[in-house]
Formats: structure tokens, sequence, C-alpha cells
């Protein structure tokens, strides 16, 4: 079985596109080609017969013989003369062989043009392919800012240049946001460790140093620790993806309940009132674990950006087929010209603010990420005094079910 696998991917790698090509045009000018040939010996074998026999079988009218009796003229007619029937049936094989062999060599002839025809017709057909194929293998890493020049008609060779340029502008954005993501993940771990090493070389430095000076070093690596730790455990939630998603029936009362109840102490240190209003028998599909993450993303950004005496109101209702999960908080608001940009990774309205708070720029992303996994929305309107609102927009269970049994099947 494996010998014929082999044998035959062999003879699918030999027939590529150009011998394809090739071998479509040919054939299809080599059975005209013999089509012709064996319409017109059909036709000769109709009609060459018929027309000799009736050429043959035709009387021919000779002058009338003239005799001559006692000064009388008698006037006698000649004869019909009929051509013997073996000669016409030799002539007629004649003709017949000699149309069949014009015929056939007329054939031959147009079966090797068409060879030579559609090696060229290949060759010319696919010229802009091979044109388009060199140009993509002197893309590299290095050069993706370069694109493929969409001269010529507008035909299926410019389109497929088109969806390269495409491809090629959507691999440059993902380079360029890998090595973004890096640089600023390494940036982010950097400092920390930097914390820690700073405080560590002052310790061993002061020969005066008590036991005090070594827990309040303690208390500060512990801080530097959890928040690397923090760090590290967002960087691996988006880079595992969708490969730790289980989903199952989730009511929000209760998650949003639990999410709440574990902030509840934070709001109280910033003075916030947390106030949460939800639709009753609101149950989606989805992973428990990470929906509550993002959940506490936002409403942790909802206190930790508010003002003192603030609120965070929380609500839910259904629409639209689906639930509607909104987080409004009465804090600092977004500036308009950084709304489209707070779902980037590592991105911060104030970055010196959101590092002193204890932020990395990850919480909105990951909220964003885990919104995606679950066939979900997530916008954002703000205003810079009043505080922002936070839409999430989630299939019902219904919906849900069904876009996973598709994915499964």
């Amino acid at each position: 079985m494996k010998i014929l696998q082999f044998q035959w991917h062999k003879i699918r790698n030999f027939f590529t596109l150009s011998r394809r090509l090739m071998l479509l045009v040919a054939g299809l000018l080599i059975i005209l080609g013999f089509s012709q040939a064996a319409l017109i010996s059909i036709v000769a074998r109709i009609n060459i017969p018929q027309t000799i026999q009736e050429e043959m079988l035709s009387p021919t009218q000779l002058p009338p013989t003239l005799e001559s009796t006692d000064n009388q003229i008698d006037v006698q007619p000649t004869p019909l003369e009929v051509t013997d029937s073996t000669e016409g049936v030799l002539l007629q094989d004649v003709v017949l062989r000699q149309v069949q062999s014009i015929s056939l060599l007329m054939a031959g002839v147009t079966a090797i043009i068409g060879v030579l025809a559609a090696q060229w017709i290949t060759q010319k057909a696919l010229s802009p392919v091979n044109r388009l194929s060199q140009m993509v293998k002197d893309i590299q890493i290095e050069t993706l800012n370069q694109r493929v020049p969409l001269d010529g008609p507008p035909d299926q060779v410019k389109d497929l240049a088109e969806a390269f340029n495409q491809t090629l502008e959507r691999l440059a954005q993902a380079f360029e946001m890998q090595g973004r993501f890096v640089a600023d993940a390494s940036h982010e771990m950097r400092t920390p460790l930097a914390t820690m090493r700073a405080n560590l070389e002052v310790l061993q430095l002061d020969p005066n140093a008590t036991l005090s000076d070594y827990k309040e070093m303690s208390v500060t690596l512990t801080r530097t620790l959890d928040r690397l730790e923090r760090l590290l455990n967002d960087l691996l939630l988006l880079a595992r993806g969708e490969l730790e998603v289980h989903k199952v029936p989730v009511n929000l009362e209760a998650l949003l309940t639990e999410v709440v109840q574990n902030l509840m102490s934070f709001a109280k240190e910033n003075h916030v009132i947390v106030n949460m209003k939800v639709q009753e028998g609101a149950v989606v599909l989805a992973d428990e674990r990470l929906l509550g993450i993002a959940f506490g993303n936002l409403i942790d950004n909802g206190i930790r950006y508010n003002r003192s005496g603030g609120s965070v109101e929380i609500t839910v209702f259904e629409a639209d087929n689906g639930l509607i999960v909104q987080i409004q908080d009465t804090g600092e608001g977004i500036p308009s010209e950084e709304v489209t940009r707070i779902f980037d990774r590592f991105y911060r309205v104030e970055k010196s603010r959101a590092r002193n708070r204890g932020g990395a720029g990850l919480g909105l992303a990951i909220c964003q990420h885990i919104i995606k996994l679950h066939c979900g929305r997530i916008d954002v309107m703000s205003a810079i005094g009043k505080g922002s609102t936070f839409t999430i927009r989630l299939p019902s269970i219904t919906s849900s079910r069904v876009d996973s049994d598709l994915t499964e099947s």
C-alpha cells in the first residue's frame, strides 16, 4: 500500500501545473485533428462511391449509324455503352485510400503543431505566475516591506498578487507586534528585577544594616516578586490562546458576585462603592475562570482609577440574542485619542501613573483576548473627568452551543 502511495505521489509531482496545462491544450488539439480526419473519411465514404456510380452508369449518346437501302437512309440508334463496374470499384477504393491517407497525415501534422503550440501557450500563460513566484522568493524577513507590483490587466494573476500583498501586510504587522511585545515584555520584567538587585546591593553595601532593614527589604522583594509573578501569569494567559478554554454553563450573577467579593477590600481602601444589578437567569456558555479574570480586570481598573467616593456600576441584561455586561465607573476617564489603543498589549494611558499603581498595561489586552475566545465583543465609551463604560456582548447559551457544535464538526 505504501509503495502504491509513493508511486502515486511521484506521478502527482511529475504532472505540474505547466505540464497539465500543456497536456490539456495539446490533447484538445489532437482530438480536434483526429475528429476532423474521421469526419472527412466518413463523408468521403458516403459521397465518393455515389458520385463515381452515378458517373459510370450514365449513358453515353453516340452519333446515329446511317444505312442506305434503295436510296433510303435508315437511322438506327447505337446501343448504350456502359463502363465495366469492376473498374468503378477499383477507382472508388483508390480514391478512398488517398483521402484516408491525406486525412491521417493532416491529423498527425495537427497533433505535432498542437503539442508545440500547447507548450508555447503554456509558457506564455504562466510567465506572469513565474515572475510572481520569483518576486515572492526574493522577499525575506528583512524585506517584508516589499510589495509585488500590480501591473497588467485585472485578471487572476493580479488578484493573486493583491492577495499576496495583503498577506505580506498582515505578516509584517504580526512581526512588528511580536517584536514590540517581546521588547515591552523584556522591559517590564527588567524593571522589577532591577529593583530587586538595587535593594540587595544597597543592603549588602551597608555595614550597619539592621534586622529592621532586612525585614523592610523582604517586604519590598515580596511586593516586586508578586508583580513579576502577575506579569508572567498574564503573559502565559495571552500565549496559551484557545488551548485552555473549557466552556460550561456559567451563571453570571454568581460569577460577578464572587469577583466583587474578592475586590471588596480593595474598593474600601480606595473609598469606591461597587453596585451590581444582574438580570435573573443570565447564563452563558463560557470558561468560568477566564471570564472571571476578564471581569476582575475591568472592575479592578474601575476601582483603581476612580476618585475617592466614586462608584462602579455593574449591569447585566439580555439584548439581541445575547447578554450585555456593562461596567461603568466614575473615574478619571480616557482621552479620546487614546481610546483606540487601550486594548494594545503593554499600552498605558499614563505610563508613569500606571506603573506606580502596579499596572503593566496587559489587563485590557487580556480582557479583549478572553472575550474574543468566547465569540464576544468589548467596546468602551469614555470622557475625561466623567468616567468610562465598558460594554461586553456575549452570545446566548443557545448561540454558543451552536457555534461550538459547528467548530467541533
